[in-house]
């Protein structure tokens, strides 16, 4: 009989797996509480959900003939979005497809990534069997630039920054990304939760053929489920991008529901507006508890710090009360808990689960 490891590529058993959070109708029979009376703060969503114009255009997608292979309409209409050609869009399926893309593009021996931030960029790493350094972030999470041009000078040719990043919540400025952009690498600035800030690198990338910026309509425009999100890059990567990719990476429900959202996305935006104010009103009534310290966020979540409380402690609490936080790993997180921001019903139970906990 032949064995199946002699077969596959060495290294694979020792894969460090992504931690995704679980499904909310799991969850919900684990605890024997309606999918309805969970709080699902763990995972950065869009809790409104799809404004109806965007579920109307995927409920009428025509799902019976292939999308469009060349993404014309999505690319024209995210071009329309960011005022930028769309011979400098590729879109794929999430963000998480078009970092696999960049994998194989690049090739790398070694990457950058700058934790705590995204794991999918490790778990990438790991896949392509590239080695993965590691250039942790100051006191207040900052990057610290010359450690990624120490790592450039060291071999790397791929950098992975996440603007706002997750999950400490905080931007890089322009002027941070301009300066990374003239390191001999490919500079790749994760912006996912880009419209909660209202800051963009995408008008760096016209002047930085090395840059790329990576968007989803995951988080802003509530389609976490239809798995869309798209790179603006320069037009020579952008051509290599469309050929390497699969012929119908973008379903077409959600293309067609991509296409809604930027179609009306000044009535999407009220929502995104409502989650920053909620984000905001998350921290000022979370003040009350002096034990949870708060990381200044741009993003549609925060992370928090707890003093005196075991995080694990005070996660499965929660839990129990039908209120889902993320926890963390990593060392470098130990002692948080990153709370998205959702709805007001959403903070009250959040509230309430925190004074039965505490009580």
């Amino acid at each position: 009989m032949v064995s199946i490891n002699s077969l596959l590529r060495p290294g694979l058993e020792d894969l460090e797996p992504y931690e995704p959070v679980r499904p909310l109708d799991v969850i919900a029979r684990e605890l024997g509480i309606a999918t309805d009376d969970l709080a699902k703060l763990d995972a950065n969503e869009n809790l409104y959900g799809p404004i109806p114009a965007v579920r109307e255009a995927a409920a009428n997608a025509d799902l019976h003939i292939y999308p469009d292979p060349a993404q014309v309409r999505l690319r024209e209409a995210i071009g329309d979005y960011l005022s930028i050609s769309p011979d400098s869009v590729v879109a794929g399926a999430g963000s998480d497809e078009l970092l696999d893309l960049l994998f194989r593009a690049v090739a790398p021996e070694r990457v950058v990534t700058t934790p705590p931030t995204f794991g999918m960029y490790r778990f990438l790493a790991g896949i392509s069997g590239c080695e993965v350094v590691e250039v942790m972030r100051g006191e207040g999470f900052e990057l610290d630039e010359p450690g990624i041009a120490a790592a450039v000078r060291d071999g790397a040719n791929l950098v992975f920054v996440t603007s706002p990043n997750n999950p400490t919540g905080n931007l890089t400025t322009n002027e941070t990304v301009a300066s990374l952009c003239k390191l001999p690498a490919l500079i790749v600035v994760d912006e996912a939760y880009a419209e909660f800030a209202g800051k963009t690198a995408v008008g760096l990338v016209e002047s930085n053929e090395n840059l790329v910026v990576l968007r989803t309509f995951s988080k802003w425009a509530a389609l976490a489920g239809l798995r869309v999100g798209y790179a603006v890059c320069a037009p020579s990567l952008q051509a290599n991008l469309m050929a390497m990719k699969q012929p119908y990476n973008v379903n077409a429900a959600a293309d067609a529901a991509a296409c809604a959202a930027i179609e009306h996305r000044e009535e999407v935006f009220v929502t995104v507006r409502a989650l920053v104010d909620e984000r905001d009103r998350m921290v000022r009534e979370l003040s009350r508890f002096e034990w949870l310290v708060p990381h200044p966020s741009q993003a549609n979540f925060v992370l928090f710090r707890v003093l005196g409380h075991d995080v694990g402690r005070v996660a499965d609490d929660l839990r129990r009360r039908g209120v889902l936080v993320r926890t963390y790993s990593r060392p470098e997180l130990q002692g948080y808990l990153r709370i998205s921001a959702g709805r007001r019903q959403d903070t009250e139970r959040l509230l309430a689960a925190l004074e039965e906990s505490a009580g």
